[in-house]
């Protein structure tokens, strides 16, 4: 049963939250979060100099930033605001990330260019939205992991839930990777900043919430089939009732509610907890962000640049949620065949290299794929008394998941309230159908992470043809390609 007080946690409440998880039963492998403060509030930026102070006695600081302009609600232009405050106590040193197309990504090279700024740095503050701050988190950790840089930053919009937890998504030989790295020290949330960012970026952090739908059921699938470890109900029960609220208010949302914006910015950190209480983003992470992941991947070949996270999350959350409504409702255990269900390496491997190969000439990402999906095929297969277990007790295990996901006709409705894209042709960067198929067939294929699926795949239910009514059933709610 959900311990009432994990409901409506507050973010700003780190102890009294980790103290609450520890208090939970089978809670043994669950780890603290280990952040020294999070302040969400009107004028936050005014504290960057007493959260300097807090971690460190030092006078120099490394400011790290993108080159977007960003301003508040009074005009104000944010970057330069930060640096005139810290420029009151401290010698700072400003850089500033760019690459030739304006769009920074996240890679060990940039990190690599901030790395190179360290020498005589006592802190660094990082300002921006979710590539600044995996960057940072994993520049500071990769270049000391026993005793890290002291790291402040600000978010600027509420665009993803990365800010709080202890990883960094980076992109590895062309793959999206979702890398250890270490969790900030001090998260600035200033209420003024994120209210002007722009809308859909606010209404990006929305959309990467809708994984709390698909995300942790994916995560208890794979533990029930011994392809997953360590699930808990406790991280996921911290963020749903208060996404459950979310969704009931999308229209405000898209009207800029303050109330509201304040919710999701207390939500989307909690979302960062959660990864960080289970030490894996398996929370918030499944079957919808490795469709998203291989769509992103793509974005070099196609000459474009990369969507905003969360909407495309958002949107492939959409066809995750129809793909557990036909596990739920239409797939039938009497009717799989298990001696069918266990490809061998031989099999899989050319089909890996099928789908990834055409991205690098040197298939760098094939090899990075096929590294991380073999270890996967190896513990399915390891594992085939649980999955004769699962389909003895499937009734059961439909009981166990009936209360965390939601239909997909009121998920859509919510995203079509919030004013959030729903087709992939309508995102920042719209995407082809043909890459969207192409993501979307091929996702399972790409990382050590068991998902519905990987269930589908198995069971010979996953082909094109399968997709392609998954696709239909999409547009019949006004969403997907």
């Amino acid at each position: 049963m959900t311990d009432k007080r994990l409901i409506e946690a507050d973010a700003t409440k780190l102890d009294e939250l980790n103290r609450l998880i520890k208090e939970q039963p089978g809670s043994d492998h669950l780890a603290a979060v280990t952040m020294k403060q999070v302040i969400i509030e009107h004028g936050g930026i005014d504290r960057v100099g007493e959260a300097v102070k807090k971690l460190s006695a030092g006078k120099k600081i490394l400011m790290v930033t993108g080159p977007t302009k960003i301003v508040d609600s009074h005009g104000d232009r944010v970057k330069e605001a930060v640096l005139s405050r810290l420029e009151k106590e401290f010698e700072v040193e400003w850089f500033m990330l760019s690459e030739p197309d304006g769009i920074v990504h996240a890679t060990p090279e940039n990190a690599a260019k901030i790395q190179a700024h360290f020498e005589g740095a006592d802190c660094i503050v990082g300002v921006g939205s979710g590539t600044i701050c995996d960057l940072c988190k994993y520049a500071t950790h990769y270049a000391n992991p026993d005793k890290p840089l002291p790291l402040i930053v600000v978010q600027t919009a509420l665009s993803v839930n990365a800010f709080s937890d202890n990883s960094s998504v980076m992109l590895i030989n062309g793959v999206k990777r979702t890398v250890h790295s270490r969790y900030v020290d001090i998260l600035i949330i200033d209420l003024d900043v994120v209210a002007a960012a722009p809308a859909e970026m606010n209404v990006s952090g929305y959309g990467d919430l809708i994984a709390t739908w698909t995300a942790p059921v994916d995560w208890y699938l794979g533990n029930v089939l011994g392809c997953g470890k360590n699930f808990h109900e406790a991280p996921s029960d911290i963020i749903r009732t208060q996404c459950e609220r979310l969704l009931e208010n999308s229209s405000k949302l898209k009207a800029g509610d303050a109330k509201v914006l304040g919710e999701l910015a207390n939500t989307l950190t909690l979302s960062g907890y959660a990864m960080g209480f289970a030490d894996e983003s398996s929370p918030a992470s499944g079957s919808e962000h490795v469709m998203s992941h291989l769509i992103d991947m793509t974005a070099g070949k196609r000459k474009t640049g990369i969507c905003y996270h969360g909407t495309q999350v958002a949107v492939s959350g959409i066809i995750s949620s129809l793909l557990w409504d036909y596990l739920l409702n239409e797939f039938d255990p009497a009717k799989v065949d298990i001696e069918n269900c266990y490809p061998t390496e031989e099999q899989m491997k050319p089909r890996v290299y099928e789908a990834f190969g055409w991205l690098d000439d040197e298939h760098h990402a094939a090899d990075e794929c096929w590294s991380d999906y073999k270890k996967k095929l190896a513990t399915w297969t390891a594992n085939r008394e649980k999955f004769k277990a699962f389909l003895s007790r499937f009734d059961a295990f439909k009981n166990d998941v009936k209360n965390w996901v939601k239909k997909p006709d009121y998920i859509a409705s919510c995203m079509h309230k919030a004013g959030a894209p729903c087709h992939y042709s309508t995102l920042n960067y719209p995407v082809p159908a043909e890459t969207v198929r192409w993501a979307i067939n091929n996702c399972h294929l790409m990382r050590n992470r068991f998902s519905v699926i990987d269930l589908l795949h198995f069971t010979g239910i996953w082909n094109e043809e399968f997709v392609d009514i998954i696709l239909e059933r999409a547009k019949a709610l006004d969403c997907g390609l």
